[in-house]
C-alpha cells in the first residue's frame, strides 16, 4: 500500500475522503492527534475511523514540543524566544513562530510516517485560495513523495457542497478555521474568531485554557514592545 491521505477532520479532507470513497480498502487514512481536539471534531474523526479500514492515527506530544519551543503566535519577540531567552535571560513565557509549531507536530511527524511506511502518493485537501498554504501544488514531489491535491481549484463554497452531498455538515465545516486540531492555539487569530466564539459558547472550560495562554502571550507582546 503505497498512497495515503492526510486526513484533519476538516472539511476539505472529508472532501478528500469523499472523492476516494471507492477506493478506500487501498489508500492509508493518517489522522495526527494532537491532543487538544474538540469534541465535535472527535466525532467526525469517529466517524471516518469507521469508513477506512486502513486508519493510522499518530498521538504526538504536542504539549511537550510547546513546552520546550513556547506557545504559538504571529509576532514572535525575539527575546522571548528559546534561543533569545538564553541570550536575554528567562521571561514568564516563551514563544515559537505557529510554522514552526505546525510543521514540528503535525507536518514533520506526517511526512516521517510516510518516509517510514514507503509511502509514495500523499493525498492531501490544500486549496489555491486559502490564506496559509504550503509551496507544493498538485503533483510536486517533496522527498520521493508525490503530492494528490483534488481540491486544489476548488473554493470553499465547493467543497461545502460537495461534501453535503454525503454527509450533514458539522457546525464548524463553515469556520474559517475549520479543522480545529488544538482547541488552544494562539495563533490564526484573524481567521479563528468564530471558532473561539463557538468555544466560548459550546466548551467553556476549553476556553479558559484558551484563555490563560492567550493572556500569558498578550503580556508578553505588551513587554517586547
Amino acid at each position: 500500500m503505497t498512497t495515503a491521505l492526510a486526513f484533519s477532520g476538516g472539511k476539505d479532507s472529508w472532501a478528500c475522503l469523499w472523492l476516494n470513497r471507492h477506493r478506500l480498502a487501498e489508500i492509508r487514512v493518517i489522522w495526527i492527534n494532537t491532543g487538544k481536539n474538540y469534541p465535535e471534531m472527535l466525532d467526525t474523526i469517529a466517524r471516518a475511523k469507521a469508513m477506512c479500514p486502513n486508519f493510522v492515527e499518530i498521538i504526538v506530544d504536542r504539549d511537550g514540543q510547546n513546552e520546550y519551543h513556547g506557545i504559538p503566535a504571529e509576532i514572535v519577540p525575539v527575546d522571548w524566544t528559546r534561543l533569545g531567552q538564553e541570550i536575554t535571560g528567562p521571561k514568564p513565557v516563551m514563544i515559537q513562530p505557529y510554522l514552526n509549531c505546525c510543521y514540528e507536530n503535525i507536518g514533520a511527524n506526517l511526512q516521517r510516517y510516510c518516509k517510514e511506511n514507503g509511502i509514495t502518493e500523499l493525498i492531501r485537501g490544500q486549496r489555491l485560495d486559502e490564506a496559509h498554504k504550503s509551496t507544493a501544488r498538485d503533483g510536486t514531489v517533496v522527498d520521493g513523495i508525490t503530492y494528490r491535491q483534488p481540491i486544489e481549484t476548488w473554493s470553499a463554497g465547493q467543497v461545502l457542497d460537495f461534501v453535503a452531498e454525503f454527509m450533514e455538515l458539522p457546525e464548524h465545516f463553515r469556520f474559517a478555521h475549520s479543522s480545529m486540531d488544538c482547541y488552544d492555539c494562539t495563533a490564526f487569530a484573524k481567521e479563528s474568531q468564530d471558532r473561539i466564539a463557538h468555544m466560548k459558547a459550546a466548551h467553556p472550560i476549553l476556553f479558559r485554557e484558551y484563555e490563560a495562554r492567550k493572556a500569558k502571550l498578550d503580556q508578553a507582546l505588551r513587554e517586547a514592545m
